[in-house]
């Protein structure tokens, strides 16, 4: 798998693999597109040439990542009630290389055909080039989640190309909400990450939800907020996946404007007209919220919600767009902090006039 916010690097070796010639030069050519894995553009996106100037005989690497990277605009997913959603926020990308060689047999000769899956997910500094989905297939950090009654949350997933995966969602301890279902094998791009969406609101009066899949028993702990009015958050996280985090607690909320404006000469105040009058306003509305009281393992969610290039308030079906404004996020513990909250500030990322 790509991660196409972190360097994913193709290794060539400058020695042809199907003749064993030393080549003088080679083109890398590198095909984007979104379908079945077996429909290859007839022709590349891009081609990239480089010259063997010292007759090398080792190997040379291109960092793909920022080319392909382009050809997803993250969105998230129209997800209502609990079940499988496709995303649509992954290609597949197909590289291979062309050697010019002294023989003739490489002569317009793909090599080193490689196929990958690109999501736009990323490494940490200390992972390294070329990391890959999870092994477990679950596209997110940690195993246990506080989601409001009536609340929303999505556990993003890897499906294979050869292999299915049941799937259950069953609520605790009436069974009020009870789901199931299978991840077929796939070879579209659009199929191959699944979102299990969880609409807490069809538990009812229960207390617990249980999401199994893949061995695997993700915990959402119902929580009744009675004061105050819970917000969910979705974000486009490490892996590439939406994630959803519920915020519990006080949300403050404002507003700032910028504007232009010139003196005119249109009429005396005493009229009624404007000597200063403001054009190009602009306004920026944002909140700031708490998270309310929550477990130190989700201190890697907020890492993730922090570094997010794409996040929205889920409100009412429709995913309103957010960015993160805090800069900075102070690590808590119960050893340090006892009782760990964060208060983090969004800004709305569009203007309070629409002007576009």
């Amino acid at each position: 798998m790509i991660k196409s916010l972190s360097p994913n690097y193709i290794t060539i070796p400058w020695i042809s693999p199907l003749t064993g010639a030393v080549c003088t030069s080679y083109k890398l050519q590198i095909f984007i597109w979104d379908g079945l894995k077996a429909s290859v553009p007839i022709a590349p996106y891009y081609e990239i040439s480089k010259s063997n100037l010292t007759t090398s005989s080792g190997n040379d690497k291109i960092n793909i990542a920022r080319l392909v990277n382009d050809f997803v605009d993250f969105r998230p997913a129209s997800m209502l009630l609990t079940g499988l959603y496709d995303a649509s926020n992954q290609r597949w990308v197909k590289t291979q290389v062309i050697y010019n060689t002294a023989n003739i047999f490489d002569y317009n000769v793909p090599q080193l055909p490689l196929v990958q899956l690109m999501v736009k997910g990323y490494a940490y500094g200390m992972d390294g080039e070329n990391t890959g989905a999870p092994t477990n297939r679950i596209l997110l950090s940690g195993d246990e989640f506080k989601i409001n009654r009536t609340g929303m949350f999505n556990l993003p997933i890897l499906a294979d190309e050869v292999s299915t995966y049941p799937v259950t969602v069953i609520s605790y301890p009436d069974n009020i909400l009870n789901f199931s279902g299978t991840i077929s094998a796939s070879t579209a791009s659009s199929e191959l990450i699944q979102n299990i969406f969880v609409n807490a609101g069809q538990a009812s009066t229960d207390s617990i939800i249980e999401i199994l899949f893949n061995g695997i028993t993700t915990t959402l702990l119902i929580n009744d907020e009675c004061r105050y009015t819970p917000i969910d958050i979705a974000f486009q996280n490490k892996e590439g996946g939406v994630q959803i985090v519920t915020f519990f607690k006080s949300k403050t909320e404002s507003l700032s404007t910028s504007n232009e404006e010139y003196e005119g000469e249109q009429g005396q105040p005493l009229s009624g007209y404007h000597q200063f009058i403001k054009y190009n306003v602009q306004g920026r509305s944002k909140f700031k919220v708490n998270s309310g009281f929550v477990k130190e393992e989700l201190n890697e969610t907020f890492r993730q919600l922090f570094l997010s290039e794409r996040v929205w308030q889920l409100q009412d079906d429709v995913y309103i767009p957010l960015n993160v404004a805090s800069k900075s996020l102070e690590y808590k513990s119960r050893q340090k902090d006892r009782l760990i909250n964060y208060e983090v500030e969004f800004d709305y990322a569009f203007n309070e006039i629409n002007n576009i």
